[in-house]
Formats: structure tokens, sequence, C-alpha cells
């Protein structure tokens, strides 16, 4: 602000300067004849710094919208230990969407008012800020977006409560103004989701009343709803090409028009594409909302123990085992990985990390971002620490499997960290099973010989807050992470044939962070560490 006062100070200096009497020589207060003359030069004064009151104060206004804001998301939620804050910060999906906004659309109402008036030192170092690559763009608004909109969807959260910073029973100062829930729902109406679309619009509106009419106006939202509703009547397999679009498009609604396409719901779209069926996708949320699929008499077959295996190194420090599911076998071993370890991996992997990618459906095609995974990823060769070559043989211990990555008993170590609403929608691990011949030639030579993934041995880096279950929908079960824990099954059947019932996929994190990493086991070399049954379905 200190800029835009230099600048009109010196304007001003520059009006009194021609104003003054050139021949008066400081005896002014001598003749009321002279007074008057400055009294109407006071009157310039005072008119030109009123206009700069009023310009200052509009300005400020919209600057201290900004702050406000701030303070309402950030500055209630301040914690003593910097690196506890921002755990707790970015943990936070609806801290995360309003960071988003702020950056990308808030901060440029606060640019424009501050380049009209040319504060060239404060516009240098924001433009620096600005340029640098971890500033957000539209996009990671939009996944902020798609994150809260998939969160509310899994885990039916109510949407009230949401809005107001309750995520799934942990009340947060994190809260959406009419103007965000208004985004939301756009964003649902663009992925063709009406129905969810109606009730944030819906929430937008009591919202706006609630805040006299600040960030949008009721009728406005009013009218949104009605086309909406409309929309949502109007048979869902049939675009309508010519739909006025003129109330839908308003700027004031960060610039995301609704817009057409084909009818058909983002979540049937997402069931298609990863070859799964509807109930498949019912049964993943409820396993994410932590209902209980198995009947009594299934959860009374499983068990907790400890297991040594008969090996020396077991025996001192007997593995904890918790079964979760008998077909497919799905366990988690407990305390596997101490906190130094859980330290070093994410400190070995935070620098390497990017966004993760997945096949394309194509021929020949590259890894390309995919929606169905929203996470990043790191890969650890064994070379590059100790630590890697001591966790390959302890899982090797814990599993009786071989896991020499330089051998290609296994992959080398994979760290994954999931952020806003991260999640990995339902899959299978195993890679060659269910491979066309097309698919099959972008994997490599050496990919081939290793054989397929025979087993996941991932490890838990730490507590999630709320959500970042492992979730099997087939198997009716789900693991939940448990820090210094790892989740263990078997992707292949005793046969060498995939086993579909090992569908699997991570659950959206509502509350918190979610580190996680993979070490996948090979099929070539384990002919002899688990070999086939008399079955031969088995």
């Amino acid at each position: 602000m200190g800029f835009l006062v230099i600048h009109q100070f010196y304007f001003t200096v520059l009006i009194i300067s021609i104003a003054r009497n050139p021949r008066v020589y400081g005896d002014m207060y001598t003749a009321s004849a002279d007074l008057t003359s400055v009294f109407r030069l006071e009157q310039q004064i005072v008119d030109v710094l009123g206009e700069l009151v009023s310009k200052t104060e509009a300005q400020l206004a919209v600057i201290r919208k900004y702050l406000k804001d701030y303070e309402q998301s950030v500055v209630k939620e301040k914690m003593a230990n910097e690196e506890e804050f921002m755990e707790h910060l970015t943990g936070n999906p609806i801290h995360a969407y309003r960071l988003m906004k702020r950056l990308c659309f808030d901060w440029e109402t606060v640019e424009k008012e501050i380049k009209v008036d040319n504060w060239q030192d404060a516009v240098s170092q924001l433009e620096r800020v600005r340029l640098n690559e971890r500033f957000p763009k539209e996009e990671d608004l939009f996944g902020a977006t798609s994150a809260l909109v998939r969160l509310q969807d899994t885990y039916e959260l109510n949407m009230t409560e949401l809005v107001r910073g309750n995520l799934w029973g942990r009340q947060t100062h994190a809260e959406l103004t009419a103007l965000d829930c208004l985004f939301m729902g756009k964003h649902a109406f663009n992925d063709g989701a009406y129905a969810r679309a109606v009730e944030w619009f819906e929430e937008s509106y009591i919202l706006a009343g609630m805040e006299n009419n600040e960030t949008i106006k009721q009728d406005h939202i009013a009218e949104i709803i009605q086309y909406a509703i409309d929309k949502h009547d109007d048979n869902l397999q049939e675009a309508q090409q010519n739909a006025p679009m003129s109330v839908l498009s308003d700027s004031s609604s960060f610039r995301l028009p609704l817009k057409e396409k084909p009818a058909i719901a983002q979540r049937s779209e997402m069931i298609r594409s990863r070859k799964y069926d509807e109930d498949d996708f019912a049964k993943f949320n409820a396993l994410c909302r932590g209902e209980k699929l198995l009947s009594e008499d299934s959860l009374a077959q499983l068990k907790c123990w400890f297991d040594s295996r008969r090996q020396p190194y077991l025996l001192l420090m007997p593995i904890k085992v918790e079964k979760h599911s008998i077909e497919p076998e799905i366990y988690t071993f407990h305390d596997v990985l101490s906190d130094e370890e859980i330290k070093t991996v994410k400190e070995l992997a935070t620098p390497l990390l990017s966004r993760a990618k997945v096949l394309g459906k194509e021929p020949r095609s590259e890894m390309i971002f995919s929606s169905l995974r929203t996470s990043k990823t790191a890969w650890i060769a064994d070379e590059v620490h100790p630590l890697m070559d001591r966790l390959s043989r302890r899982i090797s211990l814990i599993t009786g499997l071989k896991t020499n990555s330089s051998r290609g008993d296994a992959e080398i170590l994979q760290v994954a960290n999931y952020g806003i609403g991260g999640h990995y929608s339902p899959h299978h691990d195993y890679l060659l099973k269910s491979k066309t011949d097309a698919e099959m030639e972008k994997l490599s030579p050496r990919d081939k010989a290793m054989g397929d993934r025979i087993a996941t041995f991932m490890f838990y880096l730490n507590d999630v807050e709320r959500g970042g279950s492992t979730a099997f929908p087939r198997a009716g079960v789900s693991v939940r992470p448990v820090r210094g824990g790892a989740a263990f099954w078997y992707n292949l059947k005793r046969n060498g044939l995939g086993n579909p019932d090992t569908l699997h996929g991570a659950c959206p994190v509502l509350l918190g962070h979610k580190w996680v990493s993979n070490k996948w086991i090979r099929e070539t070399v384990q002919t002899f560490n688990r070999g086939c049954l008399t079955d031969p379905t088995k």
C-alpha cells in the first residue's frame, strides 16, 4: 500500500507546487486575503486527497477481502509447530481448494488493482512469485474442485456440514462460500452429475442468503438451479445442442460456464473405462466409508497372530499378522518399518516425486495423466541407499518370496504420495494376464522376462486422519493405513492366472496425507517359492 501512497503523495506535491503563487515567500499568514488563497489552495489539496482516499479504499477493500479470506482459512488454524501446522493445512481438502481459488482466481483481481497504480516494485516481486513453477495453474483449481466433489460423493458427506468445515465428524475452520458452492455445482454439472450439481446449487443459494448476497446473488443462483433441474428432468441420453447458456457463463463464477456434453454420468464413464461393473463401484465406496460387507461368519474366521516362520531372524522379532480376507488372502503385517526408516524413505522420494501416470489405451501409446489416479510417485533404486536392499531382504523374509530387484525378482521400490482427495480407482496390479497383444507390445522385454506381478507388498508410511484406506470391493474388505505396517496380497492364483478378486483401489484421502511404498514382486523366479496345487483352478 505504501507504493500507492508515495505515488499519490508526489502527485499531490506537484499540484501544490503548480497552485502556489511564485511571488509568495512565506508571509501568507499575515493577511486574510492571502489566507483566503491558501484556504482555497487547501481545498484543492483536500479534493485530491479525497479522490485518493476513495480510490485507495476501493483498492484496499479488494486487498482486505483477500486477506480476510486468508485469515479465515489459514490464520485460525495456526499452530506453534510450523511443520505440524503445514501438515495440518495441506492435509485438509477444503483448505487446499481455497488456496487454489485464492491464487488462481482472487489473486487476479488483486493484481489488477495493483497494476493500475504502477506499484512497480511490488508488481515485480509478485510477478517473480507467480512465475515460480509451483505457482498453481487453473488446472490445479479444477483439480481441487474435483477432489471436493469426489470426497462428498464417495463418503456421502452431509452437504451443509461439509461447507461449514465438518469433514466426516472432524470440525475444522475451513469453510466454503456461496460462490464456492456454485463453482462446485457447475463442475459437477459439466461432468454430467446433474442431481449432485443441484445439491451444490441449493447449498449455494442458502449460503448466499446467510451472506446477504456478498459473494453471489440468490437471484442468479435461482436461475441456475432451475436450469439444472430442467436438465436433470430431460432425457439424459440426449444432449441439447442449442441450450441457452447466457445465465450459466457469468464471469463472477470463476469463468466456468456450464457446457453441454453427452449426458453420461462421470461415474459410468469411469466404470466402463476400468472394466468393472457398478456393483464393484458401489462396494468400493461403501468400503471407503467403513461399512462392513462380510458376514458375521466370515468375520469370525479372521484372526491375528505372531508369525516367526521358523526363521532365526523372525524368532527374535515375530511378525504381527492381521488377516483381512481368506480368498483372496489379504494381510497386514504390523510394525515392520521403523520411524527412522520411514523418514529416510520420504526424504529419498520427495525430490523425485512427479505426477503419477497410467498406460494409455491406444496401441503403442505413452503413459498419460488420468483422473483415475491422483497422486505423485517416485522410484528408488536399490543402489541409491543401503536401506533399499535391507527392505527387500526384509520383505523376502516375511513373504518367503525372492525380492532382489537387480536380479529381476521384483521391481524397485515405488513411493506414492496422495494429496487433495488423492485416490486410485479400482484396478488390478497384475500387468500381463489381462492385456491384449497390442497392449503387450508396449512392455519392455525385461518386463516380459520377469513375468507378471505375483504379489504386492505395500508399506504404509503414515496414519491417515480420515479416509485413504485400500479397498477390495470383490473381496469385501478394506485395509486401513497404519504407520509402519504393510499390506500384502497375491495378485495371481497358484495356477498362474490373474485373480480378479484382487481388484482394489485407494480410497480418497479426506483429511490428512497418505504416503505408501510399493514393492511389486515378479513371477518368474518364484516357481519353487510358491508352487502349484493339485486343483488346476486355484
